[in-house]
């Protein structure tokens, strides 16, 4: 028999679901809030876009957990919207996305992609012709890593960050970008300066939570308001014993800055530097992600109707 109109579905994570399923569903215990928000969020985070969206990874102290916020938010999106989504690898030098994500079966990477732009540029070339180019991963997304060849010297400017994007814009829907430590680099502002959403990742540690507060005033200074306010911070506990009151301070001061903050639990296979395969995390850890990846399209939609008004 369907639930009536209105009243909440049975539960299934938790206690909750534990009865349900030893009653048979005679108990028929309502979900949880968690649990109703992570359903309304499978859907909500559905939402379709009229153009390419790009979401960058941002926050100039390293060790603010850029590279593992990048594949995680890519491999949700993935996961959930079923493909057309980019993990991108933009650091200055050589950058570790490529070292976070599953193996692929060559080394090209963003350099050899860039060389190569002129043969995508054609209206006859399509998302095939990538696949010597990017790693695909289980999660239903693909990686473009960084340069990390040994003795190459190549740097990316602004104007090749621009022809990548464009290109890639022609195949992907989203575009999760990652970045480097220095906000001068020309790669660096190229991206931020065109970015459609910036997510703030950063640790439960007072010096990375303030570069990352640091670099939403500099974006303010260079015109870009409107991006700091609709930013989405992402709260990551690196360290199973997790300082509290520090956590809820980080997360408070966030808050009056820009438009989500969201926190991501301790997870040892994300927090021991190694591949990161999305169907190996723990299920807290993907449920948090599911909520990250909700706050930024909602993030892209309040931006795509404030830029259509």
């Amino acid at each position: 028999m369907d639930a009536p109109a209105g009243a909440v579905a049975a539960a299934e994570w938790g206690w909750r679901g534990r009865l349900n399923r030893w009653t048979f569903g005679a108990a028929r215990v309502p979900a949880g809030p968690q649990e109703q928000a992570y359903r309304v969020g499978r859907v909500h985070v559905l939402r379709a876009f009229a153009a390419p969206q790009r979401v960058v990874v941002a926050n100039p102290k390293g060790g603010a957990g850029k590279t593992p916020v990048t594949l995680g938010l890519a491999a949700t999106l993935g996961w959930f919207r079923g493909g057309y989504t980019l993990a991108w690898d933009n650091n200055e030098t050589r950058g570790t996305l490529g070292l976070r994500a599953e193996e692929a079966v060559h080394e090209r990477n963003v350099v050899d992609l860039l060389q190569a732009i002129d043969g995508f540029l054609n209206a006859r070339a399509s998302v095939g012709h990538l696949g010597g180019f990017i790693r695909p991963q289980s999660a239903h997304f693909d990686v473009l890593a960084s340069d990390d060849v040994p003795g190459r010297m190549d740097v990316i400017d602004a104007a090749g960050f621009h022809q990548l994007a464009d290109v890639l814009g022609r195949f992907y829907r989203f575009m999760v970008i990652d970045t480097g430590n220095n906000v001068r680099s020309a790669n660096w502002w190229a991206a931020t300066s065109s970015a459609d959403c910036v997510v703030v990742p950063t640790t439960v540690r007072a010096d990375v939570a303030e570069t990352g507060l640091w670099m939403l005033h500099h974006l303010a200074r260079l015109g870009r308001t409107d991006l700091a306010r609709g930013a989405v911070a992402v709260v990551s506990c690196a360290d199973p014993k997790v300082d509290h009151g520090l956590l809820t301070a980080i997360v408070e001061r966030y808050r009056e800055v820009v438009r989500e903050v969201v926190v991501l639990p301790f997870d040892a296979r994300l927090s021991v530097g190694d591949r990161v395969t999305y169907r190996d995390l723990g299920a807290p850890l993907r449920r948090s992600l599911l909520m990250a990846a909700v706050a930024v399209v909602d993030a892209l939609s309040a931006a795509s109707a404030t830029k259509g008004a």
